[in-house]
C-alpha cells in the first residue's frame, strides 16, 4: 500500500520547542526592559540613542517605539512559552536570534553607561545581523499547526525589532566616528552613512518586506524623524530622506504586486 505525501508536501511540522531556552527568552525579555532604569546608568536609555548631537539623528519622538518593541518581546516570550512554537518553520533559530537581541538591548545599557564609545556599535551589530536571520526565518512560510495571531505576533515583533536596528547600528556608528574621529557638524561623511542605511533598508525590504510589512513601516518611521529632525538645517539630508521614504513604499508595494500577480506566495521567497 502506497503512502500518500501529499498532505505534507510543503508543510514540514517544524519541532516543538520547551524547557529552558524558552523561559531564557522570558527573562531576556524582561531584562531589556529593565534595563534602562538601572540607576547608574540613568532613565530612559535606548539602545540606539545617539550619545553625539548629529545632522543624521532622528526626532525625539521616534524613539518612543522603543515601548512596542519591548511590549511585543514580552507579549512574544511568554507566547512561545505557553505554545512551544515561534509560528515559523525554524522556531529554534529564530527565538536563539531574538534571545541574542534582547540581551544585547540590555548589554548596550551597560556599555553605554561606562562609556565605552566603540563597544556600543559592536553590540549593535551583532543583535542587527541576528534580527535579519530572524527576519528571513519570519519571512518562510510559516508553522501550519502554530495559531495564526502567533505568526503576526513574531512577524510584527521581528520587522519592527529588525528595522530599527538597521536603523541604530549605522547611528551608533556614526556616534562614534562623531565623538572620536570626524567633525559631527560635517555633511559628508554622514551622508554616506545615511546613504548606507537606504541601501541597506532597501535590499531587506525587496527580500522580505512583502511578508515583514513592518519592516519598511518602520524604516518609513525612522526616515519621516530624521526629516522632522533635519528640516531647516540641512536639506541634503531631508532630500535623501525623503527620497529613502518614497523609495521604501515603491519597493514594498512593486515586490508585494509582482509576487501576487506572478501567484508565488511572497513568504517563500525569503528561503
Amino acid at each position: 500500500m502506497k503512502r500518500t505525501l501529499a498532505p505534507t508536501l510543503g508543510r514540514m511540522t517544524p519541532t516543538r520547542i520547551s524547557g529552558p531556552i524558552t523561559w531564557l527568552a522570558v527573562f531576556l525579555a524582561v531584562a531589556q526592559v529593565l534595563a534602562p532604569v538601572v540607576p547608574f546608568s540613568g532613565f530612559g536609555a535606548s539602545p540606539n540613542e545617539s550619545t553625539t548631537d548629529l545632522l543624521i539623528t532622528p526626532a525625539g519622538y521616534t524613539f518612543s517605539i522603543w515601548s512596542l518593541i519591548y511590549l511585543l518581546s514580552i507579549v512574544f516570550a511568554v507566547a512561545v512559552v505557553w505554545k512551544g512554537s515561534t509560528g515559523t518553520d525554524d522556531p529554534r533559530r529564530l527565538l536563539i536570534d531574538l534571545e541574542v537581541a534582547f540581551a544585547g538591548a540590555a548589554v548596550w545599557i551597560l556599555v553605554s553607561a561606562a562609556e565605552w564609545t566603540w563597544v556600543t556599535p559592536l553590540v549593535l551589530t551583532v543583535m542587527t545581523v541576528a534580527l535579519l536571520d530572524a527576519a528571513r526565518i519570519a519571512a518562510r512560510p510559516a508553522d501550519g499547526a502554530a495559531p495564526r495571531w502567533l505568526t503576526a505576533v513574531t512577524r510584527i515583533l521581528v520587522g519592527v525589532y529588525a528595522a530599527w536596528a538597521t536603523a541604530a547600528v549605522f547611528q551608533n556608528w556614526a556616534a562614534a566616528i562623531g565623538a572620536d574621529l570626524a567633525d559631527p557638524r560635517s555633511l559628508g561623511w554622514q551622508l554616506a552613512v545615511l546613504l548606507a542605511c537606504a541601501v541597506v533598508g532597501l535590499a531587506v525590504t525587496a527580500v522580505v518586506g512583502s511578508v515583514l510589512v513592518a519592516y519598511p513601516l518602520t524604516l518609513i518611521w525612522a526616515f519621516v524623524g530624521i526629516i522632522v529632525n533635519a528640516q531647516g538645517e540641512t536639506t541634503a539630508v531631508v532630500g535623501v530622506a525623503v527620497g529613502t521614504t518614497v523609495a521604501l513604499i515603491v519597493t514594498t508595494a512593486a515586490i508585494t504586486v509582482l509576487r501576487r500577480r506572478a501567484g508565488t506566495p511572497a513568504s517563500a521567497e525569503a528561503r
